[in-house]
């Protein structure tokens, strides 16, 4: 099943409570067209080049599972159009993404062995050492 990543770039001329109940109408606009799935946040990013003579603005996505009822390029020209219209709106972007079962990697195991099962060795039993016990082995070792 696909589903679409919407992206956009708010006016920064708008406080961060007023970026939010924007996104909140805009997400509101499109219910109809599909399901919207989102945090209703937004973060002040700098831009890397000016857009409309602004160098900042709010970024903020959701993710839009269309309708299956309803025409999908019909739906996506719907959303465009919505889109293009609101004057607060720097940028939007729409991308198609594959849901996919998440597939569990472990932050040290390369790519490659990340996808494999990996067994987990149980801990060794905690042993009760004497602090005796480790002097001697210590100068055990440092005698060698």
């Amino acid at each position: 099943m696909h589903f679409y990543e919407i992206n956009i770039l708010i006016s920064p001329n708008l406080s961060h409570e007023e970026a939010i109940s924007f996104i909140s109408k805009i997400e509101n606009e499109l219910q109809d067209l599909g399901k919207i799935i989102s945090e209703t946040k937004a973060e002040r990013k700098k831009l890397a080049y000016t857009i409309e003579k602004e160098e900042e603005a709010w970024l903020s996505f959701f993710s839009f599972f269309p309708n299956q009822e309803k025409d999908l390029k019909e739906s996506l020209d719907l959303i465009e159009k919505k889109l293009k219209e609101e004057k607060n709106i720097l940028r939007h972007l729409i991308i198609k993404k594959e849901e996919q079962k998440a597939i569990k990697k472990t932050r040290s195991a390369p790519e490659h062995i990340a996808t494999k099962e990996i067994k987990k060795e149980e801990p060794a039993p905690k042993q009760e050492v004497e602090l005796k016990d480790v002097e001697e082995k210590i100068n055990e070792l440092l005698e060698e």
